[in-house]
């Protein structure tokens, strides 16, 4: 749990009930549906008998991994700077005996995205034998992200489709939605924004910028459920408080 992580209950029961109107479905599938700072970078699984704790400084610039009691000091620069990397350092965390038994899942993201910059700062904790999420900072990262689990780390996941990308991924700039299976782009849309609306009172040539982008993209691709599946919609200059969808349905 991302301790400084506090999101209102109302306000993600409202968006979902949004998504659900613009998928246009009766609910015969799900809505997996993610907020700004809720996306989910790394996933971290303590083996140890003890605790785990990570603290994320300076949007990840500075990490502090403590496991079973044992602090390691993850300084982002050229060696810390991509899930990739982040990944391996913190797979390789021991505790006193010089024992590594931690777990990273690098599924939901890209192995090249960048963290040095782009991490919501907090303190992580999970218990032996429990997970734990490093979350993206929206407004840093600039991208809102929905990760479907493979078999491999999600037991039970058997074929579906993704009917839908819904959303309303809040911020300025051209918004950029792309699917990646297996961290390799399957498909990919870019919708312009702002869009230029005529300004109030019928003013001739009186024009003012919409940044709204509201999603409702019809994908109807079928997964095996064999590998991860990322949805991503990224704005080109600010992301802030928005939502992204998807709709998924059994095969």
């Amino acid at each position: 749990m991302n301790e400084k992580k506090k999101k209102g209950g109302c306000r993600l029961i409202t968006a979902l009930a949004v998504l659900a109107v613009m998928s246009g479905q009766a609910m015969a599938g799900s809505i997996i549906a993610k907020v700004a700072d809720g996306s989910t970078a790394l996933r971290v699984k303590n083996s140890f008998a003890g605790d785990l704790s990570i603290v994320v400084a300076t949007n990840g610039e500075h990490i502090v991994v403590t496991c079973d009691g044992n602090a390691t000091t993850l300084t982002a620069g050229t060696s810390y700077d991509t899930i990739a990397e982040l990944a391996a350092g913190i797979a390789a965390c021991t505790n006193a005996a010089g024992t590594a038994s931690l777990t990273v899942n690098a599924e939901p993201s890209l192995a090249a995205d960048s963290t040095d910059d782009e991490l919501l700062d907090g303190t992580y904790t999970a218990k032996s034998g429990q997970w734990l999420d490093l979350l993206w900072d929206t407004s840093a990262a600039l991208h809102y992200d929905v990760y479907l689990p493979s078999r491999t780390y999600q037991t039970g996941v058997g074929a579906y489709r993704l009917s839908k990308v819904v959303g309303d991924p809040t911020g300025t700039g051209n918004v950029t939605l792309s699917i990646y299976k297996g961290g390799t782009l399957v498909n990919r849309q870019v919708i312009t924004s702002p869009l230029y609306v005529p300004g109030s009172g019928g003013t001739t040539n009186s024009y003012t910028a919409d940044d709204t982008v509201n999603v409702d993209w019809d994908v109807g691709i079928p997964f095996a459920g064999d590998e991860a599946v990322i949805v991503r919609a990224a704005r080109a200059t600010t992301a802030t408080t928005g939502i992204l969808g998807a709709v998924i349905d059994p095969q």
